[in-house]
């Protein structure tokens, strides 16, 4: 009994001893407590107040560049879109582009994703090829940098004559000038069988791909101009023809043929390639002159060329 007493003084003493410490250290670590509390408050203030500033500072730069950006000066229309006019498209076809449905009547030129929404209008345009670029320029100007189709040729059938673009597709006439002053027309005779499409749909018939595809092989090496082409007679290709006769005949402005044979596309067992004709034609025109004048026809589909000259009385 005397023992178990003895113990129980013992812990009272050892507790009353570290509650004793740790009530000092306690007193000892409260100035610095305090010292941490005033100073997280004082952070919380400063922190708050500067979230209230910036908070301020943005409202006030939002309503400012509202107030700013949403007066009149800043309103373009797409009717003073600007962009460079060739020469051989019409009022009409200028008209087309500043008048695009899907256009809104007015654009702020800070307006979000302005260029991007003007781009997507005009790329479902048929006569639009190619959108380059579109730039904003301040304080009230759209700067379009577009693509027109052209009109290089018109394709004949049944004797009506329709526009159509280096792709093949048909264009509408009031849009466009052509022939360009000073320069002639380009025909290609098609099938009378052809399907005409719509306009700004490609014509899709093999004969017409095939007086095209020559026609701009001829371009690309500038003897259209060279030999004054004016017709690319293409109503025979595809069709099985007596043996003698030309799939595709050209005629010049002096009024000479040219057998050109088989288009490429035809795969004939030793028909010769556009390249190796063209060389056949050049060797001719060496001889007789770009105009070809003397000649009633000349035929390019053999290793060696043949002629025949006019006769003259």
């Amino acid at each position: 009994m005397i023992h178990k007493k003895k113990i129980i003084e013992i812990y009272k003493y050892y507790y009353n001893k570290v509650t004793d410490r740790v009530r000092m250290d306690s007193d000892a670590l409260k100035p610095y407590f305090q010292k941490t509390q005033k100073t997280i408050l004082s952070f919380s203030l400063w922190l708050a107040l500067v979230i209230v500033v910036v908070v301020v500072i943005m409202w006030l730069g939002q309503f400012t560049w509202k107030y700013l950006t949403n007066r009149n000066i800043f309103v373009v229309s797409p009717t003073t879109f600007s962009f460079d006019t060739p020469d051989w498209a019409t009022n009409r076809l200028v008209s087309e582009i500043k008048n695009i449905p899907g256009l809104e009547k007015e654009y702020n030129i800070f307006g979000q994703g302005l260029t991007k929404k003007i781009a997507e209008a005009y790329e479902k345009k048929p006569f639009i090829d190619k959108v380059y670029h579109i730039k904003r320029e301040l304080p009230n100007t759209i700067n379009l940098r577009l693509g027109l189709r052209k009109p290089i040729a018109i394709v004949k059938r049944k004797g009506k004559g329709y526009l159509v673009d280096k792709d093949s597709v048909r264009l509408r006439d009031e849009f466009y000038e052509y022939p360009e002053k000073g320069e002639n027309p380009v025909y290609i005779i098609c099938n009378r069988f052809s399907k005409v499409p719509e306009h700004g749909a490609k014509w899709d018939d093999r004969s017409v791909e095939a007086g095209m595809n020559l026609l701009r092989y001829l371009k690309h090496n500038d003897i259209d101009k060279l030999l004054g082409i004016t017709t690319i007679d293409v109503s025979n290709v595809t069709r099985r023809l007596k043996s003698g006769k030309s799939d595709i005949i050209l005629c010049t402005e002096t009024g000479t043929i040219i057998k050109w044979g088989c288009p490429p596309s035809c795969e004939k067992p030793n028909e010769l390639s556009n390249y190796e004709k063209l060389q056949n034609l050049l060797s001719v025109v060496k001889e007789e002159g770009s105009t070809l004048a003397k000649m009633e026809y000349v035929d390019v589909r053999w290793k060696v060329p043949l002629g025949k000259r006019i006769n003259v009385q």
